[in-house]
């Protein structure tokens, strides 16, 4: 019994020593030198607008028609998640049986890392 008893106790200190050590190494990556300025801002220099030109332009683009077809919180409309109407489980069910085998095999390829 004594060297299981050891071999137990070494394999705790062990699984011990490395949950200790990994947040450790986590911090070897990040190392404060104050060259950090917070984030890489990229500005284009060759067209710079004033502010009033820049609302001039939105407003020109929200007086165009195919405004209100755009989606996102300025024009109030978000997209549509699901217009089909929901399907039963046994309609989903005789889908994937129709599924031809290059069908399952692209599907499958999503979940093997393929």
């Amino acid at each position: 019994m004594e060297p299981t008893m050891s071999f137990r106790s070494k394999t705790l200190f062990a699984l011990l020593a490395a949950a200790l050590a990994v947040p450790a190494t986590s911090f070897a990556y990040w190392i404060p030198d104050n060259s950090e300025q917070g984030g890489t801002e990229v500005q284009d220099w060759s067209n710079m607008k004033s502010r009033t030109q820049v609302l001039q332009e939105l407003e020109q683009a929200k007086a165009d028609p195919t405004w209100a077809t755009r989606q996102g919180e300025a024009t109030g409309i978000w997209p549509q998640i699901n217009a089909e109407p929901m399907k039963s489980r046994a309609q989903v069910q005789q889908e994937l049986k129709a599924l031809t085998a290059r069908e399952k095999a692209y599907i499958q390829s999503f979940y093997t890392g393929a």
